[in-house]
């Protein structure tokens, strides 16, 4: 009785462990991720503009006609003493940034940042190109402008204003879902408005406000999610988003800058 016991409790075992690697066999193999691939042959595969894995906007790489890219999120600022005297303010903006490929190496570019009271459009265009290995380029210059209504001491205060901005930047692909960019720009003021009640004053100079500089990354958030965040650093005599508090000033101020975006 105990041998056939012990026959039955094997044949049993042995009949469970043929279905289930059966059933092991039958499963669906998950596709592999070409970029973990690529990482662990010690080969990196080139961002694809057209694959979700590897999103940008701010990286100089080629875009492909017809695609787009597009983050949205936030900007952080702190306004200067030298303006708001004591009191620092933290004054946080929308940040929606949208890229369109025109062609391989040309590309469409906006962002639009909001505090719905206020509020900067610029519209430019990227040519971008290859450096060396990791390393890429572009070049860039854009158009846009200002306006703002904000109410003061009693006083509907309204401006806005029209600027230019050229810009150059170097990225750099790691060996993982990291891309890191680097851009210098130069901003360019060409007519401003302000009216306090009656009050009315027009600059119609063509001067150049200030430079800037900016340090970005895009890479992996949770998940498939990707974000881009990044520092910026502005030495201007102008910042749209204090139009309100430059009468008395006329020279320039560091503003920084950190901002953070989700791909859409």
């Amino acid at each position: 009785m105990i041998h056939t016991r012990l026959l039955i409790i094997g044949l049993v075992l042995l009949c469970t462990a043929s279905a289930w690697g059966q059933q092991q066999r039958n499963r669906t193999k998950r596709t592999p991720s070409p970029y973990r691939r690529a990482y662990q042959k010690g080969v990196f595969v080139a961002p694809d503009s057209t694959s979700p894995q590897v999103p940008f906007v701010h990286f100089p790489y080629p875009l492909g006609k017809g695609i787009n890219r597009a983050t949205l999120g936030v900007t952080f600022t702190t306004s200067p003493r030298d303006i708001t005297e004591q009191t620092q303010i933290n004054v946080p903006a929308g940040d929606l940034i949208v890229l369109r490929g025109l062609t391989k190496n040309l590309a469409l570019t906006g962002q639009l940042k909001f505090q719905f009271v206020q509020n900067n459009l610029m519209v430019g265009l990227r040519r971008t190109f290859p450096i060396k290995g990791r390393f890429y380029g572009s070049v860039g210059a854009g158009l846009g402008g200002w306006v703002g209504v904000l109410k003061l001491a009693d006083f509907n205060t309204t401006g806005f204003g029209t600027m230019a901005n050229v810009d150059a930047a170097v990225g750099f692909r790691s060996s993982r879902d990291l891309l890191v960019t680097f851009r210098l720009e130069t901003d360019l003021g060409l007519f401003n408005r302000t009216a306090v009640g009656q009050t009315v004053s027009d600059d119609r100079r063509i001067l150049n406000n200030g430079y800037g500089a900016t340090v970005t990354l895009e890479q992996a958030f949770f998940g498939r999610r990707h974000a881009a965040i990044g520092f910026r650093a502005l030495y201007t005599n102008f910042n749209w988003q204090f139009w309100s508090l430059y009468d008395t000033f006329d020279r320039n101020i560091f503003y920084p800058e950190v901002f953070m975006g989700f791909f859409l």
